[in-house]
Protein backbone atom coordinates (compact mmCIF):
# COMPACT_ATOMS: atom_id res chain seq x y z
CA UNK A 1 0.00 0.00 0.00
CA UNK A 2 1.56 3.39 -1.15
CA UNK A 3 1.52 6.11 1.29
CA UNK A 4 -0.37 8.17 -1.38
CA UNK A 5 -3.46 5.25 -1.00
CA UNK A 6 -2.79 5.60 3.19
CA UNK A 7 -3.16 9.40 3.35
CA UNK A 8 -6.48 9.67 0.38
CA UNK A 9 -7.95 6.56 3.10
CA UNK A 10 -7.20 9.18 5.92
CA UNK A 11 -8.46 11.24 4.07
CA UNK A 12 -11.35 9.69 2.78
CA UNK A 13 -12.45 8.19 6.25
CA UNK A 14 -12.44 12.35 7.72
CA UNK A 15 -15.02 12.87 4.90
CA UNK A 16 -17.09 9.77 6.39
CA UNK A 17 -17.52 11.77 9.66
CA UNK A 18 -17.57 14.97 8.16
CA UNK A 19 -20.44 14.09 5.44
CA UNK A 20 -22.17 12.24 8.40
CA UNK A 21 -21.77 15.26 11.03
CA UNK A 22 -23.53 17.37 8.64
CA UNK A 23 -26.62 15.09 7.76
CA UNK A 24 -27.18 15.12 11.50
CA UNK A 25 -26.98 18.91 11.58
CA UNK A 26 -29.44 18.75 8.22
CA UNK A 27 -31.89 16.92 10.39
CA UNK A 28 -31.55 18.00 13.80
CA UNK A 29 -32.01 22.07 12.77
CA UNK A 30 -35.14 20.85 10.12
CA UNK A 31 -36.51 19.56 13.15
CA UNK A 32 -35.95 22.06 14.92
CA UNK A 33 -37.45 24.31 12.67
CA UNK A 34 -40.55 22.60 11.71
CA UNK A 35 -40.99 21.69 15.53
CA UNK A 36 -40.39 25.70 16.71
CA UNK A 37 -42.86 26.84 13.48
CA UNK A 38 -45.43 24.34 13.10
CA UNK A 39 -45.87 23.59 17.34
CA UNK A 40 -44.17 26.50 19.42
CA UNK A 41 -45.04 28.86 17.08
CA UNK A 42 -41.71 30.64 17.18
CA UNK A 43 -39.97 30.33 13.82
CA UNK A 44 -36.15 31.12 13.94
CA UNK A 45 -35.28 32.48 10.92
CA UNK A 46 -31.21 31.46 11.13
CA UNK A 47 -32.20 27.76 11.49
CA UNK A 48 -32.94 27.58 7.43
CA UNK A 49 -29.75 29.20 7.00
CA UNK A 50 -27.88 26.58 8.95
CA UNK A 51 -29.69 24.22 6.94
CA UNK A 52 -29.12 25.49 3.56
CA UNK A 53 -25.56 25.58 4.20
CA UNK A 54 -24.99 22.06 5.79
CA UNK A 55 -26.72 20.73 3.35
CA UNK A 56 -24.58 22.62 0.55
CA UNK A 57 -21.62 20.97 2.09
CA UNK A 58 -22.80 17.83 2.45
CA UNK A 59 -23.64 17.67 -1.22
CA UNK A 60 -20.71 18.63 -2.42
CA UNK A 61 -18.33 16.91 0.17
CA UNK A 62 -20.12 13.77 -0.77
CA UNK A 63 -19.61 14.43 -4.66
CA UNK A 64 -16.34 14.33 -3.94
CA UNK A 65 -16.48 11.22 -1.66
CA UNK A 66 -18.53 9.57 -4.79
CA UNK A 67 -15.17 10.28 -7.11
CA UNK A 68 -13.02 7.70 -5.31
CA UNK A 69 -15.64 5.20 -4.74
CA UNK A 70 -16.83 5.16 -8.58
CA UNK A 71 -20.13 6.70 -7.82
CA UNK A 72 -20.15 9.30 -10.26
CA UNK A 73 -21.82 8.59 -14.35
CA UNK A 74 -20.19 6.42 -15.94
CA UNK A 75 -21.20 4.65 -19.47
CA UNK A 76 -20.42 1.25 -17.79
CA UNK A 77 -22.28 -1.00 -20.06
CA UNK A 78 -19.64 0.59 -23.08
CA UNK A 79 -16.76 -0.06 -20.91
CA UNK A 80 -17.44 -3.70 -20.06
CA UNK A 81 -18.25 -4.28 -23.82
CA UNK A 82 -14.58 -2.94 -24.95
CA UNK A 83 -13.12 -5.66 -22.39
CA UNK A 84 -10.01 -4.53 -20.71
CA UNK A 85 -7.38 -3.74 -23.45
CA UNK A 86 -6.00 -0.79 -24.82
CA UNK A 87 -9.19 0.95 -25.74
CA UNK A 88 -10.75 0.44 -22.02
CA UNK A 89 -7.63 1.84 -21.05
CA UNK A 90 -7.80 4.75 -23.16
CA UNK A 91 -11.58 5.29 -22.33
CA UNK A 92 -10.79 5.16 -18.47
CA UNK A 93 -7.65 7.94 -19.00
CA UNK A 94 -10.18 10.52 -21.24
CA UNK A 95 -12.95 10.06 -18.44
CA UNK A 96 -10.13 10.87 -16.06
CA UNK A 97 -8.82 13.42 -17.68
CA UNK A 98 -12.63 14.97 -18.23
CA UNK A 99 -12.84 14.77 -14.12
CA UNK A 100 -9.41 16.58 -13.77
CA UNK A 101 -10.53 19.42 -16.31
CA UNK A 102 -13.68 19.82 -14.32
CA UNK A 103 -12.99 19.54 -10.68
CA UNK A 104 -9.92 21.95 -11.36
CA UNK A 105 -12.09 24.95 -12.87
CA UNK A 106 -14.64 24.18 -10.00
CA UNK A 107 -11.97 24.88 -7.84
CA UNK A 108 -10.59 27.74 -9.23
CA UNK A 109 -14.02 29.26 -10.11
CA UNK A 110 -14.97 28.12 -6.22
CA UNK A 111 -12.44 29.66 -4.65
CA UNK A 112 -12.76 33.14 -6.96
CA UNK A 113 -16.97 32.76 -5.49
CA UNK A 114 -15.98 31.79 -2.19
CA UNK A 115 -13.54 35.12 -1.87
CA UNK A 116 -16.55 36.95 -3.51
CA UNK A 117 -18.67 35.95 -0.44
CA UNK A 118 -16.57 37.40 2.12
CA UNK A 119 -18.72 40.77 1.34
CA UNK A 120 -22.43 38.66 1.47
CA UNK A 121 -23.53 37.90 4.53
CA UNK A 122 -26.40 35.58 5.20
CA UNK A 123 -29.60 36.86 6.46
CA UNK A 124 -31.06 34.91 9.66
CA UNK A 125 -27.39 33.70 10.85
CA UNK A 126 -25.43 37.19 9.75
CA UNK A 127 -22.40 35.37 9.44
CA UNK A 128 -20.39 35.52 5.85
CA UNK A 129 -21.43 33.71 2.91
CA UNK A 130 -17.89 32.69 2.44
CA UNK A 131 -18.98 29.54 5.05
CA UNK A 132 -21.37 28.34 1.88
CA UNK A 133 -19.39 29.36 -0.82
CA UNK A 134 -15.98 27.55 0.42
CA UNK A 135 -18.10 24.39 0.17
CA UNK A 136 -16.75 24.02 -3.89
CA UNK A 137 -13.35 24.72 -4.24
CA UNK A 138 -12.86 22.30 -1.39
CA UNK A 139 -14.67 19.53 -2.27
CA UNK A 140 -13.07 20.25 -5.56
CA UNK A 141 -9.79 20.39 -4.63
CA UNK A 142 -10.24 16.91 -2.75
CA UNK A 143 -12.03 15.67 -5.68
CA UNK A 144 -8.71 16.49 -7.89
CA UNK A 145 -6.81 14.65 -4.83
CA UNK A 146 -8.82 11.40 -5.88
CA UNK A 147 -9.03 11.62 -9.65
CA UNK A 148 -5.11 12.12 -9.22
CA UNK A 149 -5.02 8.94 -7.41
CA UNK A 150 -7.40 7.02 -10.06
CA UNK A 151 -4.69 8.35 -13.03
CA UNK A 152 -1.64 7.35 -11.23
CA UNK A 153 -3.39 3.48 -10.26
CA UNK A 154 -4.45 3.52 -14.73
CA UNK A 155 -0.98 4.55 -15.11
CA UNK A 156 0.73 2.02 -13.26
CA UNK A 157 -1.81 -1.01 -13.83
CA UNK A 158 -2.90 -1.12 -10.27
CA UNK A 159 -6.56 0.00 -11.87
CA UNK A 160 -6.71 -3.03 -14.17
CA UNK A 161 -6.00 -5.26 -11.45
CA UNK A 162 -8.78 -4.17 -9.25
CA UNK A 163 -11.22 -4.27 -12.20
CA UNK A 164 -9.90 -8.08 -12.46
CA UNK A 165 -10.09 -8.64 -8.95
CA UNK A 166 -13.68 -6.97 -9.22
CA UNK A 167 -14.62 -9.19 -12.36
CA UNK A 168 -13.80 -12.58 -10.33
CA UNK A 169 -15.73 -11.23 -7.55
CA UNK A 170 -19.24 -10.81 -9.48
CA UNK A 171 -18.74 -13.73 -10.94
CA UNK A 172 -18.69 -15.51 -7.35
CA UNK A 173 -21.16 -14.01 -6.28
CA UNK A 174 -23.71 -14.93 -9.20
Amino acid sequence: MTVLKKLLDAVEAVLKVVTLGFYVAVVVVVVFQVLNRFWLHLPIVWTSDLAIICFIWLGFLTAARAVRNHGHFRMALTLDLVGDGLVRRLLELLAIGVGLALFGLLTVKGYDMAVRGLREVSPGLQVPMIWAYLALPVSAALALLFYAEKLLDELSGRAREQRARQSIEDEEAI
